[in-house]
């Protein structure tokens, strides 16, 4: 609410008049009844109600034409109640009609006018005083009545010593209160000079923010539709592909069938092989054969070509026998001829004697030679013999050959033409599969324009993601900057009260460090058991040596993302040493520092979320963690509006098995296709993580 000065006077001024009005009624319906009842004269009656009543119109009138603000009423009311007061106070021979005055000059306080107060109590000891003189001056004047004039007198002057009193303390007070809210004010000015600049900074960075935000949207607006056109090309790739697959599996068959064609000539061609290997053998053992016969063929020519020289021989010698044979019947005839002239001439007989001789030494030798001969043709005759046994065997050895080659030749033949017709349908297959080739050939055209226009939408998304992710960068920037100046105004608030140990709620943990172990500064954890003045009860996770109290400590208390900090706090007193309850005392404004960032570790891990204060379960996984903060994913559907739920998460072969569980407060929730990623603040930062994280990325 606004402060306005004439909205108090005028409460002043009605709160004043409302009591006149009140007070006024009382005494003129007591004033009556006493004209009733024969106290009092009808002359008086009127003439207390003129007093009474017409002041009071007066000032009425004047609330009417000033207004109620007006700072003339209270000098009106002074004087119109101030001469109906006298005329009471004079006529009335009540002891306690001095007190009339009492109920309107105790509201007159609240126009804090010191000045206007003493005055007024001047008046007032003054009539009193008239009072005491018209009454003495009565006969109203013993001892008793002096005495009683004289408490009357002390009473109105010590009344109005304490309404001036009062009236000093309060504008004492109300200066203070002013002088103190003077500073608060400018302290506030200050603050909000510094709100003020940090709030420029702030709306700098959040515009900047903005902006990076509109551009990562158009990027991620452009991302997106090159995903679209990439789902496009990646169904027409799949089409393709589908096709390709089709005539793979075609290609794949006509291959197949070439193979076991292939398969089945490989045999023919093996058993060809063999069979042509074998017709060989026989055409070598045939070559060889007829060499053979060729060999004997030439020896059965020498042979007869001897048998020709030696029968010749034998001609020869038989015709020299012949000649012999003659040459002996001429000599036989010599002989009978000499014989018959024995007589006469024995030396004829002689000679013929001795051509006989020679002739048939000439007819042994002719005869050997020829038996020699004759051997000779016998051997010649046996060589032949043997030669053509031999031809003959040779011939019937060819013929089996050339009919083992004609079967081979045959068997060839039948498998070439096999193998023809093998060919054939190989033909008609590659043929086929030069089509289907064809098709994959296009495809694969097709296959490379989808895939061009799939790596131009990835090179795109990626230069929008690299963009983006500079942008992103500068976003970090920005927001670390607006972080800093938050933190410094939160800083400022701080100091300047806006923070303080109001904000301190049951449940947030708080870590205490004794300013007298500087060498050790060991931590001691607990959590916020109550508030009390000025102060807080903390019931610490385990036995603490505080002993000797009071104890110096600093006292640090995490308040969602800040850490209110205490340098100068006190451990007053045990509340239950045995539940490890202590009081805390807290007489000044803590200090305000941002919770530190800390690296985050991708994990995946099951684990189960329980809600505390429903005690719901849901099942889930831990998606990343750090010291101060994890994030798990989950597809209840509760978590689609959770923030600021407390839960606590137990996770399933957690990398350090002390700290299996952990607490934490939704901080945010995003909807990925019905599976929830939330983000969770933990209530203080955790050293062991942030030590095992810190080793695993170093």
């Amino acid at each position: 609410m606004n402060y306005d000065a004439n909205v108090f006077k005028a409460k002043a001024n009605k709160k004043a008049r409302n009591l006149w009005l009140v007070f006024a009624l009382l005494l003129s319906a007591n004033y009556g009844s006493d004209v009733s009842a024969g106290l009092r004269s009808v002359n008086y009656y009127i003439t207390f109600l003129l007093l009474c009543w017409v002041p009071f119109f007066i000032g009425q009138l004047l609330l009417k034409i000033k207004g109620m603000a007006t700072d003339l009423y209270k000098y009106e009311v002074a004087i119109g109640y101030g001469i109906f007061y006298t005329f009471v106070l004079c006529t009335s021979s009540s002891n306690i009609a001095f007190t009339y005055i009492l109920p309107v000059t105790s509201l007159f306080v609240l126009y804090k006018d010191r000045g206007f107060m003493i005055f007024y109590g001047i008046a007032n000891a003054l009539i009193v005083i008239l009072n005491t003189v018209l009454k003495y001056a009565g006969g109203i004047n013993s001892a008793g009545d002096m005495k009683e004039f004289q408490l009357q007198l002390s009473c109105i002057i010590l009344c109005y010593v304490c309404y001036v009193m009062s009236i000093k303390h309060l504008n004492q007070s109300d200066g203070a209160m002013m002088d103190s809210i003077k500073a608060d004010l400018k302290r506030m000015v200050e603050t909000v000079s510094h709100v003020k600049t940090a709030s420029d900074s702030i709306v700098d960075g959040i515009n900047v923010v903005r902006e990076l935000a509109v551009e990562n949207q158009h990027g991620a607006n452009a991302v997106v539709s090159s995903n679209d056109e990439l789902t496009v090309n990646n169904k027409n790739l799949q089409d393709c592909t589908a096709s390709s697959l089709d005539m793979t599996a075609d290609i794949n068959t006509q291959v197949e069938n070439v193979a076991s064609l292939i398969s089945q000539m490989v045999v023919l061609t093996k058993e060809s092989g063999e069979h042509a290997k074998s017709s060989y053998s026989d055409l070598e053992s045939v070559v060889e054969t007829t060499n053979m016969m060729s060999q004997l063929s030439n020896e059965v020519e020498q042979v007869l070509h001897a048998f020709q020289n030696e029968f010749s021989m034998v001609k020869e010698e038989t015709g020299t026998i012949d000649n012999i044979s003659s040459q002996t019947n001429l000599l036989a005839l010599n002989a009978s001829i000499e014989a018959a002239r024995a007589g006469e001439a024995g030396k004829g007989f002689a000679v013929v004697a001795e051509q006989i001789r020679t002739l048939s030494t000439e007819t042994k030798d002719s005869s050997g030679q020829i038996r020699d001969a004759l051997t000779r043709l016998d051997e010649t005759s046996q060589k032949m013999t043997d030669a053509i046994g031999k031809t003959l065997k040779l011939i019937q050895i060819t013929i089996e050959k050339v009919t083992q080659v004609n079967e081979s030749v045959g068997a060839i033949t039948k498998e070439s033409s096999e193998l023809g017709e093998h060919i054939q349908v190989i033909d008609s297959a590659m043929k086929e599969v030069e089509s289907s080739n064809s098709h994959l050939v296009n495809n694969m055209e097709q296959f490379t324009h989808i895939v061009e226009a799939m790596t131009s939408c990835i090179e795109n998304s990626g230069d929008t993601t690299k963009a983006m992710r500079s942008k992103y960068a500068e976003t970090a920037v920005n927001v670390d900057n607006i972080e800093i100046v938050v933190e410094k105004l939160m800083t400022e608030l701080g100091i300047c009260g806006f923070m303080g140990v109001e904000d301190i709620l049951p449940g947030m943990k708080a870590i205490i460090t004794l300013n007298s172990d500087t060498a050790k500064q060991t931590e001691y954890h607990g959590v916020l058991a109550a508030q009390k003045n000025e102060g807080l009860v903390i019931k610490f996770d385990k036995p603490v040596p505080f002993n000797d109290m009071p104890l110096s400590c600093k006292l640090q208390v995490t308040v969602k993302n800040i850490l209110y900090c205490w340098a100068d706090a006190r451990i007053a007193s045990a509340v239950n040493k045995s539940e490890n309850t202590f009081f805390i005392n807290v007489n000044s404004r803590p200090t305000i520092v941002n919770r530190r960032k800390y690296p985050r570790m991708d994990i995946s891990n099951s684990c189960t979320i329980t809600v505390k204060k429903s005690k719901e379960t849901f099942n889930g996984n831990l998606v990343n963690i750090s010291a101060n903060g994890f994030a798990f994913a989950s597809d209840g559907k509760f978590f689609a509006d959770c923030r600021g739920t407390e839960i606590s998460v137990s996770v399933d072969d957690f990398p350090i098995p002390e700290i299996s569980q952990l607490e934490g407060r939704i901080i945010r929730s995003s909807d990925n296709n019905g599976i929830y990623i939330v983000g969770c603040q933990m209530p203080e930062d955790n050293i062991d993580i942030m030590n095992y994280i810190e080793k695993i990325f170093n």
